[in-house]
Parts: C-alpha cells; structure tokens; sequence
C-alpha cells in the first residue's frame, strides 16, 4: 500500500487557514469535519488505515508523539495495520510529552510513558517514534507472550521487504526502561524472537511447535537442497535433526498459483526423505489438534532414514541474486 502523508489528509482548522483557505471556506462543503478543529478536503479520498493516523496526527501538538502500530506503518512497515489479531481496529497511540496537551478523542490513546530523546524522529511537520521504540510499546501492549513475539517479528523481518528495524536495536530500547507496564513481557518475548519470519501466522506456528511441542532447535526460512546442489526450496521451518519442515499457509497461498508452488515444494521436500506438515492460520483455531499433528510428524521424520537433502549452502547460491532475502 501505497502511504498517504498524514499532514495532508487531515488538518487543523488553524493551519488550513494559514494555507489561504477562509474560515467561510472550511465551512462550506468542499470540506469534512472530521474531529473538533480538524477538517479533510472533500473529495480526498483516502483509505480508513490513512484517515484514522491523519486525523490523529491533525490533533497532536507539538510535544506530541506519534507512537505504536502507528508509527511503524507510517515509516513502511505495513504488517502493523492498525487491527488487531482478531481484525477489530486498535486506538492510535500518541506519546504526551511534559507539559503537553493533547484533545482527546475516541480512537487515540494518550500515553505519558518515559519517551527518551533518542528515540523519538521527525517526518516533515510532524514527531513518531523510531521503529525500535514503536516495537518496545506495541510488545508491551500486546494481549499476551507469542503475540509479542509476533510484534517483534514483524518489526526486524528481514525477509518480508518492509522497514524494519534491529533485534539489537529493540533490546537498547527495552533495556534502557524499567519500571514501564509490560516490560516484563516485552523482555520474554525477546528471548523468541527472529528477525526471519515471514510472517504473523509464520511465528505463531514456529511457537506452537517451540513451545507446546518442544522443537527446539527449528531453523526459519532457510534454503534446502539436495545431494547434487540443486535448491528443494526454502522451508518456512525446518528441524535439522529430524527432517521435520513445517509449512505455514496464510490466505496468501490460497491463490492457484501459489498454491501451485507450494505443492511443488513439498513434493521436493518429501521425495528428498523430508517429512511436511502444513499449517494453515485456520489450524490455530483448534491449537490441541495442531500441536499433536505437529508431534506426530516430528516422530515420523525421527523415524525416517533416507536424508537426501542437506541445508550446506553451495557457491552459486551466495552469489544468486533472488538468494538476498534469505540471506
């Protein structure tokens, strides 16, 4: 998605009149009344994710910060879409810094947490949070443990081509706070974190099969190949020692194509003695049901003695362009 500047979405009624339109202007019905003190032009058409963080950012002041989900999407990173894991649509957080004043209004969330100077940055008329600041809130907030590992993926994946930010650089953050509400969570999920998952439902199937089935040692997005050098494909989750891969299939891999290439995929996979189990976001429903299919393929690649494959990178593919991402 293509981001909009919020600043010229949504606007205080003072600026609009410092950009010449006249009071008589704003009142006629060229322009919406979106909040208290805050219009949008008319026939700006406008996406409800690029409304809701300009008509935020139009009330803040300047010893306001825009944070959280946010503040990542309006700096690329477009994982954080303003919903939660359900889809219901979250309030936007805006740092009051001291002495600030900031109207209120349903949809943003005021917060007078400790915001240090360096993590805070300037986009044209306006302040945000730097991504790794951003990450630290949204862990915190987030409605328990593997949900803020899932936050924490998503804001240093290298493999998914969004901005992203550090593992190292969150834990400065997380590490220079103390006494702040859900720090403690925030610290756990660190200790689980990636920055190679590909995405949301990716990570939650990587904790099932950590945490509830006990695979500890499972590589993410790594290429595998066969005996003879030719790439199988890249594995989502793959566990060295048994040969267990684990595929997650978001709705992504519901079109033909991809689906295509999936099957492909794991026909590689299991004719180079691989055991696949996919998981689907619709699996995560039934957690129980998942964890045990997940345990039973574990046993059956344990049980499995033909290893024609191998995760032993050759030559051409570290000079492979399309190999970047995976990098």
């Amino acid at each position: 998605m293509d981001h909009v500047d919020p600043t010229l979405v949504s606007l205080r009624v003072k600026r609009a009149q410092e950009m010449g339109f006249t009071a008589g202007q704003l009142r006629g019905d060229q322009w919406q009344h979106v909040a208290h003190g805050v219009v949008r032009p008319a026939f700006f058409a406008v996406d409800p994710i690029s409304a809701k963080v300009a008509d935020a950012v139009a009330l803040m002041g300047r010893a306001n910060v825009l944070g959280g989900w946010a503040s990542l999407w309006v700096q690329g990173n477009t994982w954080f879409d303003g919903s939660n894991r359900a889809g219901d649509p979250r309030d936007v957080l805006v740092h009051c810094l001291a002495g600030s004043q900031l109207r209120v209004r349903p949809g943003i969330l005021p917060s007078q947490a400790d915001l240090h100077p360096d993590e805070i940055d300037t986009l044209g008329h306006y302040d945000v949070t730097t991504l790794a600041r951003s990450a630290h809130d949204e862990m915190r907030m987030a409605s328990n443990l593997r949900e803020a590992v899932v936050v924490l993926d998503m804001a240093v994946s290298t493999t998914s081509k969004v901005a992203h930010t550090t593992l190292g650089a969150v834990r400065r953050v997380i590490d220079s706070h103390r006494k702040t509400r859900g720090i403690v969570q925030a610290r756990n999920a660190l200790e689980l974190g990636t920055a190679r998952s590909a995405s949301p439902w990716e990570t939650r199937t990587r904790l099932l099969a950590q945490l509830d089935v006990g695979i500890k040692e499972l590589k993410v997005n790594v290429p595998v190949f066969d005996l003879s050098e030719n790439l199988l494909g890249v594995a989502d989750l793959i566990d060295p020692e048994t040969g267990l891969v684990i595929e997650s299939d978001g709705a992504e891999h519901r079109e033909l194509s991809r689906h295509t290439d999936d099957n492909v995929r794991e026909e590689k996979f299991e004719r180079a003695g691989l055991v696949v189990c996919r998981v689907t976001s619709l699996d995560h429903a039934d957690r129980w049901a998942t964890v045990g299919r997940i345990n039973r393929a574990w046993t059956d690649a344990a049980r499995t003695s033909r290893r024609l494959w191998t995760l032993e990178q050759p030559d051409w593919w570290t000079s492979w362009p399309p190999a970047r991402r995976w990098a």
